[in-house]
Order: C-alpha cells, then structure tokens, then sequence
C-alpha cells in the first residue's frame, strides 16, 4: 500500500520512559534466519505489541531498544521499522528513531466506512458458503472469548482469528485481499477497544449473533448483524477520542525518566 500524502502528528502522549518496551510481554523470536525474515518477525511483533497496548500511541522507538526487546541485531530492526513508515504506522525522526502514530478521527471514519462495506458482505458470504467445520471453528472461538473476556492479551488475538475465519469461509479471494489492506492499517488505530470490559463483552454478544445467523444460512442478516459490529467498534473509538482523557482501560505508562 503507497504511503499516505499528507503526514499525521503523533496524538499528544506522554513518553514513556526509556525501559518501556523491555516491559512489553517477550515472546519466542526465531534465533537465526535472514535479515527480511526477521524483519517480518519484528513487523508482526511491533504492530501486535501496539494492537493491544503494550506500546503506547505516541512512544518514542528506536532500533536500540527494539533490538534489545526482540533479541535482534539492527540490521532487521532497521528493514522493519521502515516497512512501518512506509505503511503510515511509525513517523521517522532523524536520528531520534521514531514516533508510534495513530489515525485522528476522520481518517477513523474513513476507514471504518470501507469496513462498513466489507465485513458485512464477508458475513453474507460466510453464511452462504461456510462449511460444518467453518462454522464449529467458530464456535470454537466463542468459547475461548466466554471464559477470557478479562484477559485482552488473550482476547484480541481471538477476535482476529473470529474475523478471519469467517473471511475465509467467505470463499472470495477478491474480498479477503479488499479487507487485507484494511486489516493491515488497524494498528494505526492505537489500542484495542477489547481492552476496555464492557466492550469486551459487547464485542462477544455481537459474535455470538453473528454465528447465529451464519450458522442458520441467514445471510442477510449475518450482513446487517456485521454492519452494526462495525459501528459500535466506531462509536466506541470516537467516544474514547471525544474524552479527551486517558481511560481507564488503557495501559498506564510509568513516569517519564528524568534527565
């Protein structure tokens, strides 16, 4: 995807200290390989690790640390820190490293309408062509959501893989690569909103009737269902932004290390 136009200044933030990212969760790196496969390792790692708001909108990376965090020489560090500026995820700064973006609220609304035309359709074509084992794999995940609604580390790894399956058992190649380029941006939008309870089982009642009605061949509502999970994920992202307060359900960063 070309880089956006028009660059965005990083949302106001207090910086974290400079620890913050040796705090993040570690997670298993492959020890060896080439520089673009670790590059994509750290790629994956970095936008997860905003995804669910380990790192903070606004925090200041820099190859050293990210280095340090996923046990990597610079070398993939520094490839994959530039993929994510040319995808509008990280604003370089010269010789400082780079600041962690995120969309303002038009470029959320934006966003969201293309969702608004994509994951509904997907739901219908789930509910058309998703085969027995499509439909208990989602079962399947609404299980694990019940019983981990207060574990976001566990929950938003769970609601991709919702949303992936049932793309997949949407059986379209076109609309899985539309909703690609989409997916792909969503660690622009900061934190997770399953961070937040509420939401959280909001989130989980709304799959819940989703499957219900792929699993009864209802496409059309499976669509309208997916429409309206669509609009409460962005009635809730504006809400956050109209506070103007840091809520609660985002990660506290420790105080800023004095100079």
């Amino acid at each position: 995807m070309a880089p956006r136009s028009r660059s965005k200044r990083p949302a106001r933030s207090s910086s974290p200290d400079d620890s913050a990212l040796q705090r993040i969760a570690a997670r298993s790196v492959p020890a060896g390989g080439n520089a673009r496969s670790l590059a994509e390792v750290a790629c994956d790692e970095i936008r997860r690790a905003i995804r669910e708001g380990r790192v903070a909108t606004g925090a200041h990376l820099t190859e050293v640390d990210l280095a340090a965090w996923l046990g990597m020489s610079r070398t993939p560090i520094r490839e994959a820190m530039r993929r994510l500026q040319s995808e509008g995820l990280l604003l370089n700064q010269p010789f400082r490293g780079a600041l962690v973006m995120r969309l303002d609220a038009d470029d959320m609304r934006q966003m969201f309408a293309v969702r608004e035309l994509l994951e509904p359709a997907a739901a219908a074509a789930c509910a058309v062509n998703a085969g027995p084992a499509d439909i208990a794999a989602l079962r399947a995940i609404l299980d694990e959501e019940a019983v981990k609604l207060d574990n976001p580390a566990a929950l938003i790894p769970l609601n991709r893989q919702f949303h992936d399956i049932i793309l997949e058992s949407a059986r379209n190649q076109f609309l899985s690569k539309a909703i690609a380029g989409v997916y792909s941006l969503i660690p622009l939008l900061g934190d997770s909103n399953l961070l937040n309870g509420r939401h959280a089982r909001e989130a989980h009642a709304q799959h819940q009737e989703i499957v219900d009605a792929i699993e009864h061949r209802d496409a059309a509502r499976a669509e309208v269902l997916a429409r309206e999970h669509v609009r409460a994920s962005l009635r809730t992202r504006l809400a956050r932004i109209a506070d103007n307060v840091p809520q609660d359900f985002i990660k506290k960063t420790t105080k800023t290390r004095k100079k």
